[in-house]
């Protein structure tokens, strides 16, 4: 005679039940941010774009340290930081970038209102990641008329404004990349030894700047006589960008003569055509 079990439902039931989750399980585990991806929701970050920023590609939590549940939204912050960053900028970003490269002598004042004011911190078609292409990223906060004169310099016409300028920081004035004389005789190198604006001022041509010595204190850069607090180069009597004269001149003359007189004077220029 043949037996029936009365156990065999009671172990199927438990076997289903086993394989279901919640709503029968006691706990429900969370989900870590590393787990979870992000860009499913924040899609806008990622589509259609060239160049991805390193950190996205390792894990939004490598910077957004301060999302507890990525699963709950709106998302909960775990401290008071834009995001839930793990820092503000530009700190944040010193984390991987070498705070060096931003903090020397004379400090592009974009870097201190943030760097996602020039770079976008997730993805972009722009190199460098930029929120736009120079030039038209510098016009955001420089006057576009200012080199857009009926006279350009060559590198400005081209939008080639990171030849001459650091865009972070630089030890020179103007966060230029070298100073000021030096990067013009990088392109003008005949300037150096030929007599520059004039036989008037004998073989040597005019004076380019530099330092001179001075009694009781030594050698020291020589001052623009029209730019208070500028020193004397190039830029002092050529504009580096546009102008509305002949020869990039900075001040309004025809002819190099009068250009002149806005330093020197009859009286004050001598056979060896120098200031006193």
């Amino acid at each position: 005679m043949r037996t029936i079990s009365l156990l065999a439902p009671t172990r199927i039931v438990i076997m289903v039940l086993s394989l279901c989750p919640a709503p029968f399980a006691a706990t429900t585990a969370v989900a870590a941010p590393t787990e979870v991806d992000c860009t499913k929701c924040h899609t806008r970050l990622v589509v259609r774009m060239k160049i991805v920023h390193a950190p996205l590609q390792r894990g939004c939590p490598y910077c957004h340290t301060g999302i507890a549940d990525a699963l709950k939204v709106p998302h909960k912050k775990t401290n008071a930081i834009t995001k839930g960053l793990s820092a503000e900028q530009p700190e944040l970003c010193y984390g991987c970038h070498g705070r060096s490269e931003f903090t020397k002598k004379v400090v592009h004042a974009a870097v201190g209102m943030g760097c996602t004011g020039c770079h976008t911190p997730h993805a972009g078609n722009n190199e460098k990641l930029l929120v736009a292409a120079v030039p038209d990223l510098c016009f955001n906060c420089h006057d576009k008329g200012e080199f857009t004169k009926t006279k350009k310099h060559s590198p400005v016409e081209a939008g080639r404004c990171l030849t001459c300028h650091d865009p972070h920081s630089s030890d020179y004035p103007g966060i230029l990349v070298k100073s000021p004389n030096e990067i013009c005789l990088d392109c003008h190198g005949q300037i150096k030894t030929s007599s520059h604006a004039g036989g008037v001022f004998g073989k040597a041509g005019h004076p380019l700047g530099g330092e001179r010595s001075l009694k009781g204190a030594g050698k020291q850069p020589v001052k623009d006589p029209k730019r208070k607090g500028k020193i004397f180069s190039c830029a002092s009597c050529h504009n580096p960008h546009s102008s509305d004269e002949i020869k990039l001149f900075r001040y309004p003359a025809k002819t190099p003569s009068q250009l002149c007189s806005y330093c020197h004077t009859t009286k004050d220029v001598g056979s060896s055509g120098a200031l006193p």
